[in-house]
Formats: C-alpha cells, structure tokens, sequence
C-alpha cells in the first residue's frame, strides 16, 4: 500500500476529481496567507495587500499578509516549499525565484518540484536613488566617479537575490564599475538610510522611490527598464547612458506542488479578474508597476525562461555563488 500514495492522484484526475473539485467549490473556507519575502512597507508589501484586500470581499474570508524577510528570500520560500498543498498559504514571489538556482549551491528546496505557478501579476522596473547632495546626480557621474574610487561606494537592497541586488549587480558589470552590495531586510529599509545618509545609493522598486524623490527626500539617478517610465517621465532611463542595460522585477503568486489544480485555477481566475478591475489596475499603473496576469502556463515558462537568463546573465556578471 505504501507505493499507492503518489498514485491516489493520478488516479483522481483520471476519475474527474471529484473530491478535488468539490474542495475546489469550498475553497477557501477559512483565512489564507500571502507569504511575502520582504520587510512590510515595501513595493512587495504594497502588491500583496491590494490583491489580498480585494481577495477577502471576492472570498468571504479573510486574506492576511504573512512578511518572512531575511535569507535573500529563501526563508520564505522554503516556508511555502513545506507547506500543506491546500492553497491556504500563497507565495507572492519575485524573480528572486529564478535567480536563485544560478546563486546558491544548495537551495533548501526544489523549484520544480516543490513550488507551482499560480499567476504572474504584476512587474516593476527598479531605480537607482541617491540623497539629494550627493556629488553623483546622473548616471554618468556616477559611474566616472564610481570608476575613481573602485570599492569605496555602496549600495543597499532587500538583499541577496532581491531584484535591486540583480539589477544593481547586472548594472555594475554593464558600466565596468566597483560598487559594493549592501543587504537589507527590505528596500524600503535601504532607501531611509539613504535619506539619513548612511550609505550612498540604494536600488529598489521604483514605485518605493517615488514618494520620496517627489518631496524631496531622495534624488532617483535612473530607472532600470528600457524606456522612461510613463509615471515618471522626467526620470532617465539607465539604458540611455549603458546601451544594452535593462531589468524588471516580476512577481507572482506560487503554491505548494501538489495543490488541487482547481483549487490553483480558481486562484488564477480570481486574481485575474482583480487584475482587470479599474480600480486595482489603476491603483498599479498610477504607483509605476506593469499589471500582467495570464494563465499557470505562461507564468511557468516565464519561471523556466528566466531561469536559464539568470544563470547566464549572472556567469557573465561575475556574481558569486553562495
């Protein structure tokens, strides 16, 4: 009987599943968690709370953000990794998930085999800000002045395998320059040492950076992705003074494997409509993110695409494996 374990679902989806589906009906019938990776208070925070406030009034039941910093991510996801498949602990994922395979030797857990795709939904550019009396204001004066002093500027991010460490990472390969990576708990932690001149950069979500550059408090030098942001328009593009330098930073909702698939699919339909509401999308939009959605499958190859970029990207970047 001991073998018949692995086989009890299978089975099941061959009779229809109807014990599955008629969980799926039930689903959920009590709280559900957002597993986020990062501090509260960041741009991550920020995602999971809108969807899950919006996910309580669709469910009748109370949708609760669960913040699990530390470990460039791994806490967390190895938290969702073990969890119960019962689609009551969600993961709200950063492409740290792709980027980690190529960063670390071990991982605690197994993509593949662990974790499965929900819905992608939403992506950020990131941006680079410094404080407001910093000698290097523009991308070109930070690099001439990075270039002078090889090793002596830093830069904070939510940590290791963040999507600020990537991009920050990736740029200082593209630009031939030394900057020292410093890990935080969050981006929002980075950026207020920042405005308190603790260190002299941070690179983070750019819709975190925004409030702060519009009062004054933090001075943005460029945004990650290829073209200005449409919020933000007076702000370079990094690519206008490195040739070639993009990055956004995806997130998405991740389940235990071993989910019922419908329970995973009413979690994508459902988020999927919230995505479409003028209300939330617009929320998005107004703050900087790129609102994405789309099915288990297309979420799935942008996991397994990104994957084996990172990797490559990462080689050529020079960044150590941990």
């Amino acid at each position: 009987m001991r073998h018949l374990s692995w086989q009890l679902p299978v089975l099941l989806a061959l009779l229809g599943c109807p014990i599955w589906a008629a969980a799926a009906e039930r689903y959920p019938n009590r709280p559900v968690r957002i597993i986020v990776p990062f501090a509260a208070g960041g741009t991550f925070d920020l995602v999971a709370r809108t969807v899950a406030q919006r996910l309580t009034e669709s469910w009748s039941q109370q949708v609760v953000v669960d913040n699990r910093p530390g470990g460039g991510t791994l806490i967390a996801t190895e938290l969702v990794a073990k969890a119960s498949p019962n689609g009551y602990t969600i993961y709200l994922s950063p492409n740290a998930l792709a980027a980690n395979p190529a960063m670390h030797k071990k991982l605690p857990y197994d993509t593949e085999r662990d974790l499965a795709p929900a819905v992608l939904i939403a992506a950020q550019p990131m941006a680079l800000g410094t404080h407001p009396s910093a000698r290097a204001k523009t991308a070109r004066e930070l690099i001439d002045l990075a270039k002078s002093r090889p090793g002596a500027l830093s830069y904070g991010s939510a940590g290791i395998g963040s999507g600020g460490h990537l991009a920050g990472e990736i740029f200082k390969a593209a630009a031939g320059i030394d900057i020292v990576h410093v890990s935080y708990k969050g981006g929002n932690v980075a950026m207020m040492d920042v405005v308190s001149n603790q260190i002299p950069l941070v690179s983070t979500g750019l819709p975190n950076l925004l409030p702060l550059q519009r009062t004054g408090r933090i001075h943005i030098i460029g945004v990650t992705s290829a073209k200005r942001s449409p919020v933000a328009e007076e702000i370079p593009a990094l690519q206008e003074t490195v040739p070639g330098y993009e990055f956004k930073n995806w997130f998405g909702f991740i389940v235990p494997s071993g989910t019922p698939g419908a329970v995973v699919r009413k979690i994508n339909a459902d988020v999927n409509a919230i995505l479409q509401t003028g209300d939330t999308r617009q929320k998005l939009l107004s703050q900087g993110f790129d609102v994405l959605g789309g099915t288990q499958e297309e979420f799935a190859s942008t996991i397994r695409d990104d994957t084996r970029a990172f990797a490559e990207v990462l080689r050529k970047a020079g960044v150590a494996v941990r």
